[in-house]
């Protein structure tokens, strides 16, 4: 009797504990109360994909999942492809878009007017995944077929450089991937720490970075979620101040 009242004890003192933190965030709404509901396309090794038990894991789920700890909120994930992601928080159906976004530059400006962001969290910049033996470099790709994943600044980078003519755009980056290992493309342009993954998963490719500008990546939020944006700021300032966010893309970007 004595344990099971230290457990009791022991999970009320936790719940407090976490009322008080979410207590000390900006007030703010979600589309379901208590519940944040997170579009992500989960294709986007190290930032999101699915375990062998269908788990959407990576540096941003655990990301989120402790920010929203912090607020006091429960998560669900709505896998989708990357454009329907975005989609997805401009028109309310959830409340954060999670999958890579890129927040900076002038593709960063033109999404500001889709959904409100957060701070950033991380830099990256655009990568060249081929197939070992075939190497393509910045020089080689207004000349040779390549793979995008449609609305990323991947596909904006390449088309804005080399016209359309030889970009081919996916729905998801699995699709594109099975078409360079089937030959149908010669490359994919692709942000650098998921290059690695990919090359470290898939035997007989190789990459090579790019000299595009490097990128910022963040949350994106629905605008009609009255302070949302800055509560989640909130928890997320904290946890990139106290290393957290650090030491969780330290633990997934491991690949050399």
């Amino acid at each position: 009797m004595k344990k099971l009242f230290a457990l009791v004890c022991a999970a009320v003192m936790a719940m407090s504990l976490l009322a008080a933190a979410a207590a000390d965030a900006p007030a703010f709404t979600t589309i379901e109360p208590g519940k944040l509901l997170i579009s992500t396309s989960p294709d986007f090794p190290p930032f999101e994909s699915t375990d062998d038990n269908d788990n959407i894991v990576g540096i941003e789920p655990e990301i989120m999942a402790l920010v929203a700890e912090k607020l006091g909120l429960e998560i669900e994930f709505v896998p989708m492809d990357f454009t329907s992601a975005l989609a997805a928080a401009q028109t309310g159906k959830t409340d954060v878009v999670m999958s890579g976004v890129t927040a900076s530059g002038e593709t960063g400006e033109s999404r500001r007017l889709m959904f409100d962001f957060t701070v950033t969290y991380v830099s990256i910049t655009q990568a060249i995944v081929y197939k070992a033996g075939s190497p393509v470099t910045m020089d080689d790709l207004g000349n040779v077929t390549v793979g995008v994943q449609r609305g990323t600044t991947g596909q904006i980078y390449v088309e804005d450089a080399y016209g359309e003519a030889n970009v081919v755009g996916y729905d998801t980056y699995s699709l594109a991937f099975q078409a360079l290992q089937n030959g149908q493309i010669d490359c994919i342009v692709v942000d650098d720490m998921v290059a690695k993954a990919y090359v470290e998963r898939i035997p007989g490719l190789e990459m090579t970075q790019t000299t595009f500008e490097p990128e910022d990546f963040a949350f994106g939020v629905y605008k009609q979620d009255t302070g949302l944006c800055d509560a989640m700021n909130w928890a997320l300032q904290e946890l990139i101040e106290d290393g957290t966010v650090q030491a969780i893309i330290d633990k997934y970007n491991t690949a050399e």
